[in-house]
Protein backbone atom coordinates (compact mmCIF):
# COMPACT_ATOMS: atom_id res chain seq x y z
CA UNK A 1 0.00 0.00 0.00
CA UNK A 2 1.18 3.61 -0.75
CA UNK A 3 0.71 5.59 2.67
CA UNK A 4 2.95 9.32 3.20
CA UNK A 5 6.51 8.79 4.12
CA UNK A 6 6.31 10.13 7.68
CA UNK A 7 3.61 7.02 8.41
CA UNK A 8 5.81 4.61 6.68
CA UNK A 9 8.69 5.30 8.80
CA UNK A 10 6.86 5.44 12.07
CA UNK A 11 5.32 1.32 10.37
CA UNK A 12 9.03 0.49 10.15
CA UNK A 13 10.02 1.57 13.37
CA UNK A 14 6.84 -0.02 15.16
CA UNK A 15 7.94 -3.82 12.99
CA UNK A 16 11.05 -2.83 14.91
CA UNK A 17 9.47 -3.14 18.22
CA UNK A 18 10.60 0.64 18.63
CA UNK A 19 8.77 1.49 21.84
CA UNK A 20 10.53 4.79 22.61
CA UNK A 21 12.32 7.59 20.66
CA UNK A 22 13.86 10.25 22.31
CA UNK A 23 14.58 13.79 21.08
CA UNK A 24 13.37 17.56 20.87
CA UNK A 25 11.08 18.44 17.84
CA UNK A 26 11.32 21.45 15.63
CA UNK A 27 10.29 22.60 12.30
CA UNK A 28 11.45 19.89 10.28
CA UNK A 29 10.12 16.76 12.46
CA UNK A 30 6.77 17.59 12.97
CA UNK A 31 5.47 15.51 10.51
CA UNK A 32 7.32 12.02 11.77
CA UNK A 33 6.36 13.23 15.89
CA UNK A 34 2.73 13.25 14.35
CA UNK A 35 3.45 9.50 12.94
CA UNK A 36 4.56 8.48 16.17
CA UNK A 37 1.52 9.16 17.45
CA UNK A 38 -0.44 6.86 15.23
CA UNK A 39 2.54 4.19 15.59
CA UNK A 40 1.85 4.11 19.72
CA UNK A 41 5.15 5.19 20.15
CA UNK A 42 6.21 7.23 22.72
CA UNK A 43 7.78 10.22 22.40
CA UNK A 44 10.04 11.76 25.60
CA UNK A 45 11.11 15.33 24.65
CA UNK A 46 14.62 16.10 26.37
CA UNK A 47 15.80 19.41 27.34
CA UNK A 48 18.47 18.79 25.17
CA UNK A 49 19.62 16.58 22.00
CA UNK A 50 22.65 15.47 23.55
CA UNK A 51 20.78 14.29 26.39
CA UNK A 52 17.99 11.90 23.80
CA UNK A 53 21.37 10.82 22.24
CA UNK A 54 22.78 9.58 25.26
CA UNK A 55 19.21 7.89 26.33
CA UNK A 56 19.32 6.02 23.03
CA UNK A 57 22.88 4.88 23.95
CA UNK A 58 21.61 3.64 27.34
CA UNK A 59 18.70 2.01 25.86
CA UNK A 60 20.89 0.50 23.00
CA UNK A 61 23.51 -1.00 25.76
CA UNK A 62 20.99 -2.21 27.81
CA UNK A 63 18.82 -4.34 25.53
CA UNK A 64 20.99 -4.81 22.51
CA UNK A 65 18.25 -3.38 20.28
CA UNK A 66 18.85 0.44 18.24
CA UNK A 67 17.89 3.18 20.73
CA UNK A 68 16.04 5.78 18.57
CA UNK A 69 16.91 10.03 19.04
CA UNK A 70 15.57 12.54 16.51
CA UNK A 71 16.51 16.13 16.39
CA UNK A 72 16.13 18.93 13.84
CA UNK A 73 18.81 19.95 11.01
CA UNK A 74 21.74 22.08 12.01
CA UNK A 75 21.94 22.80 15.62
CA UNK A 76 19.38 20.61 17.07
CA UNK A 77 21.65 17.71 14.68
CA UNK A 78 24.62 18.64 15.59
CA UNK A 79 23.99 17.97 19.08
CA UNK A 80 23.60 14.67 18.94
CA UNK A 81 26.96 14.34 17.69
CA UNK A 82 28.59 13.57 21.44
CA UNK A 83 26.25 10.92 22.51
CA UNK A 84 26.42 9.02 19.22
CA UNK A 85 30.53 9.02 19.47
CA UNK A 86 30.17 7.27 22.33
CA UNK A 87 27.88 5.00 20.77
CA UNK A 88 30.31 3.90 17.82
CA UNK A 89 33.30 4.09 20.46
CA UNK A 90 31.51 1.38 22.66
CA UNK A 91 29.47 -0.66 19.91
CA UNK A 92 25.87 0.21 20.91
CA UNK A 93 23.19 0.22 17.93
CA UNK A 94 21.62 3.70 17.83
CA UNK A 95 19.77 5.09 15.04
CA UNK A 96 19.27 8.56 14.87
CA UNK A 97 16.90 10.65 12.95
CA UNK A 98 18.03 13.96 11.74
CA UNK A 99 16.39 16.04 9.03
CA UNK A 100 17.36 18.57 6.20
CA UNK A 101 15.45 21.50 4.77
CA UNK A 102 14.07 20.98 1.59
CA UNK A 103 15.83 19.85 -1.30
CA UNK A 104 15.79 22.31 -3.66
CA UNK A 105 16.81 24.90 -0.92
CA UNK A 106 20.41 22.57 -0.17
CA UNK A 107 22.98 25.24 -0.70
CA UNK A 108 20.88 28.19 -0.68
CA UNK A 109 21.76 29.20 2.98
CA UNK A 110 18.44 28.32 4.16
CA UNK A 111 17.81 28.53 8.61
CA UNK A 112 19.73 26.02 10.37
CA UNK A 113 21.24 24.90 7.15
CA UNK A 114 23.96 22.48 7.71
CA UNK A 115 26.62 19.50 5.56
CA UNK A 116 25.05 16.39 7.76
CA UNK A 117 27.33 14.37 5.56
CA UNK A 118 30.62 15.43 6.23
CA UNK A 119 29.36 16.36 9.39
CA UNK A 120 28.70 12.81 10.65
CA UNK A 121 30.21 10.55 8.78
CA UNK A 122 33.51 10.29 11.06
CA UNK A 123 31.48 9.01 13.95
CA UNK A 124 28.41 6.84 12.44
CA UNK A 125 28.56 3.25 10.74
CA UNK A 126 26.42 4.47 8.10
CA UNK A 127 25.13 8.12 6.99
CA UNK A 128 21.92 7.37 5.22
CA UNK A 129 20.24 10.40 3.19
CA UNK A 130 16.68 10.29 2.16
CA UNK A 131 15.98 12.21 -0.94
CA UNK A 132 13.35 10.26 -2.66
CA UNK A 133 10.18 8.92 -1.19
CA UNK A 134 10.93 5.78 -2.52
CA UNK A 135 14.14 5.33 -0.33
CA UNK A 136 12.14 6.10 2.97
CA UNK A 137 11.04 2.67 3.97
CA UNK A 138 14.37 1.18 2.44
CA UNK A 139 16.15 3.27 4.19
CA UNK A 140 14.92 2.87 7.66
CA UNK A 141 15.36 -1.43 7.41
CA UNK A 142 18.86 -0.15 6.35
CA UNK A 143 19.72 1.82 9.32
CA UNK A 144 18.08 -0.77 11.16
CA UNK A 145 20.25 -3.65 9.56
CA UNK A 146 23.77 -1.75 9.96
CA UNK A 147 23.13 -0.83 13.37
CA UNK A 148 22.53 -4.45 14.84
CA UNK A 149 25.23 -6.07 12.26
CA UNK A 150 28.54 -7.31 13.04
CA UNK A 151 30.09 -4.85 15.04
CA UNK A 152 26.60 -2.58 16.94
CA UNK A 153 27.04 0.88 16.27
CA UNK A 154 25.34 4.42 15.41
CA UNK A 155 23.64 4.89 12.16
CA UNK A 156 21.92 8.49 11.19
CA UNK A 157 18.94 8.40 8.78
CA UNK A 158 18.88 12.50 7.42
CA UNK A 159 15.36 12.75 6.29
CA UNK A 160 14.47 16.21 3.41
CA UNK A 161 11.87 18.35 4.54
CA UNK A 162 9.84 17.81 1.36
CA UNK A 163 10.42 14.35 0.98
CA UNK A 164 9.01 13.38 4.47
CA UNK A 165 6.45 16.00 4.23
CA UNK A 166 5.01 15.23 1.07
CA UNK A 167 6.25 12.42 -0.32
CA UNK A 168 4.08 8.85 -0.53
CA UNK A 169 5.62 5.36 -0.71
CA UNK A 170 5.19 1.83 -0.91
CA UNK A 171 4.86 0.32 2.67
CA UNK A 172 4.54 -3.64 3.23
CA UNK A 173 5.23 -5.41 6.77
CA UNK A 174 7.96 -7.28 7.09
CA UNK A 175 9.89 -9.20 9.96
CA UNK A 176 13.39 -7.37 10.80
CA UNK A 177 14.81 -11.29 10.71
CA UNK A 178 14.53 -11.07 7.20
CA UNK A 179 16.60 -7.76 6.27
CA UNK A 180 18.84 -8.17 9.74
CA UNK A 181 20.77 -11.45 9.70
CA UNK A 182 22.98 -11.56 12.65
CA UNK A 183 24.97 -15.03 11.97
CA UNK A 184 26.32 -16.49 14.93
CA UNK A 185 30.02 -17.50 13.34
CA UNK A 186 31.76 -20.35 14.99
CA UNK A 187 35.57 -20.48 15.73
CA UNK A 188 37.81 -22.22 12.57
CA UNK A 189 38.66 -25.34 13.61
CA UNK A 190 42.27 -25.33 13.15
CA UNK A 191 43.25 -22.09 15.16
CA UNK A 192 40.53 -23.43 17.53
CA UNK A 193 42.85 -26.62 18.35
CA UNK A 194 46.01 -24.77 18.39
CA UNK A 195 44.73 -22.54 21.15
CA UNK A 196 43.00 -24.92 23.32
CA UNK A 197 46.76 -27.30 22.89
CA UNK A 198 48.50 -23.80 24.51
CA UNK A 199 46.13 -23.29 27.15
CA UNK A 200 46.20 -26.56 28.14
CA UNK A 201 50.51 -26.86 28.42
CA UNK A 202 50.31 -22.91 29.91
CA UNK A 203 50.11 -23.39 33.95
CA UNK A 204 49.16 -19.75 33.99
CA UNK A 205 46.52 -18.53 32.41
CA UNK A 206 44.53 -14.99 33.02
CA UNK A 207 40.96 -14.69 31.35
CA UNK A 208 40.56 -10.75 29.84
CA UNK A 209 36.83 -10.50 29.33
CA UNK A 210 35.68 -7.37 27.44
CA UNK A 211 32.06 -6.08 26.11
CA UNK A 212 32.43 -8.78 23.93
CA UNK A 213 31.32 -10.82 26.57
CA UNK A 214 28.12 -8.92 26.94
CA UNK A 215 27.38 -8.96 23.51
CA UNK A 216 27.80 -12.48 23.08
CA UNK A 217 25.77 -13.23 26.56
CA UNK A 218 28.53 -15.68 27.15
CA UNK A 219 29.12 -14.90 31.38
CA UNK A 220 28.06 -18.33 31.94
CA UNK A 221 30.25 -20.18 29.56
CA UNK A 222 33.18 -17.58 30.39
CA UNK A 223 33.11 -18.88 34.17
CA UNK A 224 32.47 -22.66 33.36
CA UNK A 225 36.08 -22.21 31.61
CA UNK A 226 37.57 -20.35 34.28
CA UNK A 227 36.57 -22.88 36.60
CA UNK A 228 38.11 -25.76 33.70
CA UNK A 229 41.50 -24.26 33.42
CA UNK A 230 41.36 -22.46 37.52
CA UNK A 231 42.14 -19.15 35.13
CA UNK A 232 41.34 -16.03 37.58
CA UNK A 233 39.71 -13.11 35.49
CA UNK A 234 40.30 -9.68 34.86
CA UNK A 235 37.81 -7.15 33.22
CA UNK A 236 38.24 -4.48 30.60
CA UNK A 237 36.30 -0.96 31.99
CA UNK A 238 33.76 -2.11 28.96
CA UNK A 239 33.77 -5.46 30.42
CA UNK A 240 32.65 -4.48 33.81
CA UNK A 241 29.49 -6.98 34.51
CA UNK A 242 30.49 -9.47 31.90
CA UNK A 243 31.46 -11.80 35.03
CA UNK A 244 30.10 -11.27 38.71
CA UNK A 245 32.30 -9.89 40.85
CA UNK A 246 31.19 -12.24 43.75
CA UNK A 247 33.17 -15.01 41.84
CA UNK A 248 35.98 -16.48 43.38
CA UNK A 249 37.90 -16.42 40.48
CA UNK A 250 36.90 -12.52 39.13
CA UNK A 251 39.96 -10.05 40.51
CA UNK A 252 38.40 -6.83 39.38
CA UNK A 253 39.00 -4.19 36.26
CA UNK A 254 42.09 -3.08 34.86
CA UNK A 255 41.71 0.16 32.94
CA UNK A 256 43.37 3.46 32.74
CA UNK A 257 42.89 4.50 36.51
CA UNK A 258 43.07 0.76 38.23
CA UNK A 259 44.51 -0.78 39.22
CA UNK A 260 47.68 -2.12 40.23
CA UNK A 261 46.73 -5.52 41.47
CA UNK A 262 44.70 -7.09 38.87
CA UNK A 263 47.84 -5.62 36.37
CA UNK A 264 50.10 -7.64 38.19
CA UNK A 265 47.52 -10.85 37.48
CA UNK A 266 47.98 -9.91 33.65
CA UNK A 267 51.70 -8.99 33.74
CA UNK A 268 52.48 -12.45 35.51
CA UNK A 269 50.25 -14.70 33.35
CA UNK A 270 52.63 -16.98 31.14
CA UNK A 271 49.72 -16.71 28.52
CA UNK A 272 46.34 -14.29 28.35
CA UNK A 273 42.82 -15.35 26.63
CA UNK A 274 41.00 -12.31 25.37
CA UNK A 275 37.28 -12.08 24.71
CA UNK A 276 35.49 -9.81 23.25
CA UNK A 277 38.07 -6.89 24.04
CA UNK A 278 39.77 -4.37 21.52
CA UNK A 279 42.60 -3.68 23.53
CA UNK A 280 41.71 0.04 23.35
CA UNK A 281 43.99 2.64 25.22
CA UNK A 282 41.64 2.80 27.87
CA UNK A 283 41.51 -0.38 28.82
CA UNK A 284 45.40 -1.07 28.55
CA UNK A 285 46.65 2.11 29.71
CA UNK A 286 47.05 3.32 26.27
CA UNK A 287 48.90 -0.29 25.34
CA UNK A 288 51.19 -0.58 28.34
CA UNK A 289 50.26 -3.19 29.45
CA UNK A 290 53.15 -6.08 29.57
CA UNK A 291 51.03 -9.77 28.28
CA UNK A 292 52.36 -12.45 27.50
CA UNK A 293 51.48 -15.48 25.19
CA UNK A 294 47.60 -13.62 23.85
CA UNK A 295 44.77 -15.91 22.86
CA UNK A 296 42.36 -13.57 21.00
CA UNK A 297 38.90 -14.18 20.62
CA UNK A 298 36.81 -11.75 18.73
CA UNK A 299 33.94 -11.41 16.09
CA UNK A 300 35.61 -8.77 14.54
CA UNK A 301 38.50 -10.07 12.28
CA UNK A 302 39.82 -6.16 12.75
CA UNK A 303 40.50 -6.36 16.51
CA UNK A 304 42.77 -9.65 16.48
CA UNK A 305 46.29 -8.66 16.52
CA UNK A 306 45.51 -4.83 15.77
CA UNK A 307 47.50 -3.71 19.75
CA UNK A 308 49.47 -6.37 20.31
CA UNK A 309 50.51 -9.48 18.83
CA UNK A 310 48.77 -12.89 19.37
CA UNK A 311 49.99 -16.58 19.70
CA UNK A 312 46.88 -17.72 18.14
CA UNK A 313 43.46 -15.76 16.61
CA UNK A 314 40.00 -17.02 16.88
CA UNK A 315 37.57 -15.22 14.49
CA UNK A 316 33.85 -16.29 15.80
CA UNK A 317 31.19 -16.09 18.61
CA UNK A 318 32.88 -15.60 22.15
CA UNK A 319 30.03 -18.58 23.60
CA UNK A 320 30.50 -20.61 20.59
CA UNK A 321 34.18 -20.64 20.91
CA UNK A 322 33.98 -21.14 24.77
CA UNK A 323 31.80 -24.42 23.81
CA UNK A 324 34.14 -25.75 21.58
CA UNK A 325 37.74 -24.61 24.08
CA UNK A 326 35.49 -26.46 26.81
CA UNK A 327 34.91 -29.76 24.54
CA UNK A 328 38.27 -29.50 23.09
CA UNK A 329 40.75 -28.63 25.69
CA UNK A 330 43.28 -31.47 26.62
CA UNK A 331 43.76 -32.42 30.85
CA UNK A 332 46.95 -30.30 32.18
CA UNK A 333 49.62 -32.27 33.15
CA UNK A 334 50.25 -32.66 37.04
CA UNK A 335 53.16 -30.24 37.26
CA UNK A 336 51.04 -27.50 35.93
CA UNK A 337 48.05 -27.98 37.99
CA UNK A 338 50.79 -27.84 40.80
CA UNK A 339 51.92 -24.53 38.89
CA UNK A 340 48.69 -23.48 38.71
CA UNK A 341 47.62 -24.05 42.11
CA UNK A 342 50.29 -22.17 43.94
CA UNK A 343 49.70 -19.17 41.36
CA UNK A 344 46.27 -19.09 42.39
CA UNK A 345 46.99 -19.46 45.99
CA UNK A 346 49.58 -16.54 45.69
CA UNK A 347 46.76 -13.92 44.07
CA UNK A 348 44.94 -15.05 47.26
CA UNK A 349 46.99 -14.08 49.17
CA UNK A 350 47.59 -10.98 47.52
CA UNK A 351 44.33 -10.10 46.45
CA UNK A 352 43.26 -9.92 50.37
CA UNK A 353 46.54 -7.68 51.21
CA UNK A 354 45.34 -5.60 48.41
CA UNK A 355 41.75 -5.39 49.80
CA UNK A 356 42.91 -4.64 53.54
CA UNK A 357 45.15 -1.61 51.98
CA UNK A 358 42.21 -0.06 49.91
CA UNK A 359 39.67 -0.88 52.44
CA UNK A 360 42.25 0.99 55.96
CA UNK A 361 42.04 4.52 57.13
CA UNK A 362 40.07 7.30 56.43
CA UNK A 363 39.29 6.77 53.14
CA UNK A 364 37.02 4.40 54.08
CA UNK A 365 35.66 5.97 56.96
CA UNK A 366 31.44 5.39 56.73
CA UNK A 367 31.32 8.63 59.24
CA UNK A 368 34.09 10.96 57.71
CA UNK A 369 32.54 14.41 56.55
CA UNK A 370 32.34 14.93 53.14
CA UNK A 371 32.24 11.51 52.06
CA UNK A 372 35.02 9.78 51.00
CA UNK A 373 35.01 7.14 47.97
CA UNK A 374 35.60 3.76 49.23
CA UNK A 375 33.40 4.36 51.71
CA UNK A 376 30.72 5.16 49.45
CA UNK A 377 31.40 2.43 46.71
CA UNK A 378 31.45 -0.06 49.89
CA UNK A 379 28.23 1.24 51.35
CA UNK A 380 26.62 0.96 47.64
CA UNK A 381 27.83 -2.77 47.20
CA UNK A 382 25.58 -3.74 49.76
CA UNK A 383 22.86 -1.74 48.67
CA UNK A 384 22.53 -3.15 45.04
CA UNK A 385 19.86 -5.27 44.28
CA UNK A 386 20.45 -8.96 42.71
CA UNK A 387 19.06 -7.49 38.96
CA UNK A 388 20.42 -4.04 39.38
CA UNK A 389 21.51 -1.52 36.12
CA UNK A 390 23.83 0.45 36.89
CA UNK A 391 24.58 3.46 34.81
CA UNK A 392 27.86 5.45 35.67
CA UNK A 393 29.11 8.61 33.76
CA UNK A 394 32.40 9.46 33.14
CA UNK A 395 35.55 11.06 35.47
CA UNK A 396 36.06 9.94 38.58
CA UNK A 397 32.39 7.93 39.68
CA UNK A 398 33.94 5.44 37.15
CA UNK A 399 37.41 5.10 38.61
CA UNK A 400 36.13 4.45 41.86
CA UNK A 401 33.04 2.12 40.82
CA UNK A 402 35.54 -0.85 40.15
CA UNK A 403 35.18 -1.21 43.57
CA UNK A 404 31.73 -1.91 43.09
CA UNK A 405 30.65 -5.80 44.26
CA UNK A 406 28.01 -7.12 41.17
CA UNK A 407 26.52 -9.50 41.33
CA UNK A 408 25.15 -12.43 38.55
CA UNK A 409 22.37 -10.27 37.01
CA UNK A 410 23.17 -6.74 37.37
CA UNK A 411 23.91 -4.77 33.95
CA UNK A 412 26.80 -2.18 34.50
CA UNK A 413 26.98 0.29 31.96
CA UNK A 414 29.43 3.77 30.88
CA UNK A 415 30.57 5.86 27.84
CA UNK A 416 34.04 4.12 28.04
CA UNK A 417 36.46 5.32 24.84
CA UNK A 418 34.88 8.21 24.23
CA UNK A 419 34.67 9.64 27.92
CA UNK A 420 31.18 11.36 27.04
CA UNK A 421 29.88 13.29 29.84
CA UNK A 422 26.48 13.57 31.08
CA UNK A 423 25.50 10.20 29.92
CA UNK A 424 24.23 8.36 33.16
CA UNK A 425 21.05 10.21 34.07
CA UNK A 426 19.68 9.94 30.60
CA UNK A 427 20.78 6.44 30.83
CA UNK A 428 18.68 5.57 32.99
CA UNK A 429 16.00 7.07 31.63
CA UNK A 430 16.23 4.94 28.58
CA UNK A 431 16.82 1.97 30.71
CA UNK A 432 14.25 1.96 33.25
CA UNK A 433 11.47 2.29 30.18
CA UNK A 434 13.06 -0.46 28.30
CA UNK A 435 13.03 -3.09 31.66
CA UNK A 436 10.88 -1.43 33.81
CA UNK A 437 10.40 -4.48 36.11
CA UNK A 438 14.28 -3.08 37.01
CA UNK A 439 15.84 -0.77 39.54
CA UNK A 440 18.02 1.52 38.43
CA UNK A 441 20.58 3.55 40.00
CA UNK A 442 22.86 5.98 38.29
CA UNK A 443 26.07 7.37 39.71
CA UNK A 444 27.67 10.66 38.74
CA UNK A 445 29.45 13.48 39.49
CA UNK A 446 28.55 17.32 39.96
CA UNK A 447 30.29 17.78 36.98
CA UNK A 448 28.44 15.75 34.73
CA UNK A 449 25.21 16.86 36.54
CA UNK A 450 25.51 20.32 35.86
CA UNK A 451 26.04 19.45 32.07
CA UNK A 452 22.36 17.59 32.04
CA UNK A 453 20.70 19.84 34.93
CA UNK A 454 17.62 20.15 32.86
CA UNK A 455 17.08 16.09 32.51
CA UNK A 456 15.89 16.11 35.79
CA UNK A 457 12.49 17.37 34.59
CA UNK A 458 12.46 15.16 31.56
CA UNK A 459 13.09 12.03 33.82
CA UNK A 460 10.46 13.09 35.76
CA UNK A 461 7.94 13.38 33.11
CA UNK A 462 8.86 10.76 31.11
CA UNK A 463 7.72 7.95 33.66
CA UNK A 464 10.43 6.39 34.16
CA UNK A 465 12.05 5.59 37.61
CA UNK A 466 15.27 5.92 39.08
CA UNK A 467 17.67 6.88 41.90
CA UNK A 468 20.06 9.14 40.74
CA UNK A 469 23.51 9.69 43.14
CA UNK A 470 25.38 12.92 42.92
CA UNK A 471 29.19 12.49 44.02
CA UNK A 472 29.14 16.34 44.75
CA UNK A 473 32.80 17.66 45.20
CA UNK A 474 32.20 21.07 43.79
CA UNK A 475 34.69 20.47 41.31
CA UNK A 476 35.68 19.00 37.82
CA UNK A 477 37.31 16.70 40.16
CA UNK A 478 39.44 13.74 37.62
CA UNK A 479 40.91 17.15 36.06
CA UNK A 480 41.33 18.98 39.12
CA UNK A 481 43.26 15.43 40.29
CA UNK A 482 45.43 15.53 37.25
CA UNK A 483 46.16 18.96 37.31
CA UNK A 484 47.57 18.52 40.60
CA UNK A 485 49.46 15.13 39.63
CA UNK A 486 51.11 17.54 36.67
CA UNK A 487 51.99 20.99 38.49
CA UNK A 488 50.57 20.58 41.84
CA UNK A 489 48.40 22.49 43.24
CA UNK A 490 47.82 25.19 40.65
CA UNK A 491 44.39 24.73 39.27
CA UNK A 492 42.37 26.79 36.51
CA UNK A 493 38.90 25.73 35.62
CA UNK A 494 38.43 23.01 37.35
CA UNK A 495 36.75 24.72 40.82
CA UNK A 496 32.84 24.91 41.09
CA UNK A 497 29.50 26.67 43.42
CA UNK A 498 28.42 23.14 45.26
CA UNK A 499 24.75 23.12 44.26
CA UNK A 500 22.53 21.84 45.80
CA UNK A 501 21.33 18.92 43.27
CA UNK A 502 18.69 17.88 45.34
CA UNK A 503 16.56 20.40 46.09
CA UNK A 504 16.87 21.32 41.94
CA UNK A 505 15.41 17.67 41.41
CA UNK A 506 12.25 18.43 44.26
CA UNK A 507 11.99 21.82 41.80
CA UNK A 508 11.90 19.55 38.51
CA UNK A 509 9.39 17.00 40.50
CA UNK A 510 11.81 14.81 41.73
CA UNK A 511 12.23 13.52 45.57
CA UNK A 512 15.64 14.53 46.87
CA UNK A 513 18.10 14.73 49.36
CA UNK A 514 21.22 15.44 50.29
CA UNK A 515 23.28 13.79 52.27
CA UNK A 516 27.32 13.90 54.34
CA UNK A 517 28.35 10.76 55.49
CA UNK A 518 28.77 7.49 53.44
CA UNK A 519 26.78 5.49 56.42
CA UNK A 520 23.52 7.76 55.22
CA UNK A 521 23.54 6.03 52.27
CA UNK A 522 21.10 3.14 53.21
CA UNK A 523 18.39 4.94 54.44
CA UNK A 524 18.43 7.57 51.86
CA UNK A 525 18.37 4.56 49.53
CA UNK A 526 15.46 3.09 51.86
CA UNK A 527 13.33 6.28 51.05
CA UNK A 528 14.34 6.45 47.43
CA UNK A 529 12.71 3.08 47.17
CA UNK A 530 9.92 3.90 48.94
CA UNK A 531 9.47 7.27 47.06
CA UNK A 532 6.98 6.58 44.23
CA UNK A 533 8.84 8.32 41.28
CA UNK A 534 12.49 8.74 40.72
CA UNK A 535 14.95 10.50 43.35
CA UNK A 536 17.97 12.37 43.67
CA UNK A 537 20.56 12.03 46.42
CA UNK A 538 23.13 14.71 46.66
CA UNK A 539 26.28 13.59 48.32
CA UNK A 540 28.64 15.46 49.55
CA UNK A 541 31.70 14.35 48.03
CA UNK A 542 35.48 14.05 49.12
CA UNK A 543 37.43 14.45 46.21
CA UNK A 544 40.79 14.87 47.78
CA UNK A 545 41.16 10.83 47.20
CA UNK A 546 42.93 11.44 44.19
CA UNK A 547 42.91 8.69 41.20
CA UNK A 548 46.34 9.51 39.79
CA UNK A 549 48.30 8.54 38.52
CA UNK A 550 46.37 4.81 39.38
CA UNK A 551 43.36 5.03 42.35
CA UNK A 552 44.05 2.00 43.81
Amino acid sequence: MRIPVAQAAAEVMKEQNTKVVFGIPGGQTLFLNNALLDADIQFVATRHEGAAGHAADGWGRLTGTPGFCLATTGPGATNLLTPIGGALRDSSPMIALIFQNRLADVGRGDAQEANHEAIFTSLVKEYIPVRHPDAAVWAMREAYRVAMSGRPGPVVVDFYRDVLEEGVCEYEYKDPKSYCFQPIVPPNQENLTKAADFLAKTAKVCILCGNGVKLSHASDKVLKLAEKLNAPMVTTFNGIGSVPTTHPLVYGARTRHGSAFTKSILESADSVLVLGSSMSAVGTNRWGLKLNNIIQVDFDSKNIGRHYPVECGIVGDIGLTIDALLNTLPSASEENKKINSEWITGIDKDFDAWKKKVYSGSINDSKAVPAPPVAVMRELSELLKEDEIVCIDAGNPGAWSHLLTLKEKVSYMKPVNYGNMAFAVPAGMASSLAEPGREVISILGDGSMGMCLGELESVARSGSKQIVIVLNDGAYGNIRQEENFKFGPRYTGVDLTQLDFAEIARNAGMGGETIQKAEDLKAAIERAREHEGNYLINILFDGSYSVWPEAF
